[in-house]
């Protein structure tokens, strides 16, 4: 089974990024994986996606989200709040996605930007 282009996309980009985070080269990530610096790069250029296997073995050894690896996601995104609303999500009805959607949007317009004299007002 292999990654559609767009999930194999998101997971080179996470695998180039979590490399450099942790200071590897290609040649050392390669060896860290026991896989061919050839394989790394196809990887990293989406020349290729790993099998199901491979997917979880990087994952692990590199400690890395699964979702970070097919699901785009902000820098701001990846809260561990964040990522259990997300979860929720699927398990809701329509009735309370709207109560949601509804309440995400009032909490959005009530929101006062933290460079205001409002923010400091309230801090204090």
């Amino acid at each position: 089974m292999s990654l559609s282009i767009n999930d194999a996309r998101v997971f080179s980009n996470a695998l180039k990024k979590v490399r450099k985070e942790k200071h590897l080269t290609q040649a050392a990530c390669a060896e860290l994986l026991d896989y061919s610096l050839s394989f790394q790069k196809d990887l990293e250029r989406c020349r290729c996606s790993p099998s199901i296997e491979n997917f979880y073995h990087i994952c692990r050894t590199l400690d890395i989200s699964a979702d970070d690896c097919i699901f785009h996601i902000n820098c701001d995104e990846t809260n561990a709040t964040y990522q259990a609303l997300l979860r929720l999500l699927p398990l809701c009805d329509e009735r309370s996605l709207d109560i949601l959607l509804t309440t995400a949007n009032a909490l959005v317009r009530t929101q006062i930007p933290m460079d205001s004299p409002d923010a400091a007002r309230k801090q204090a």
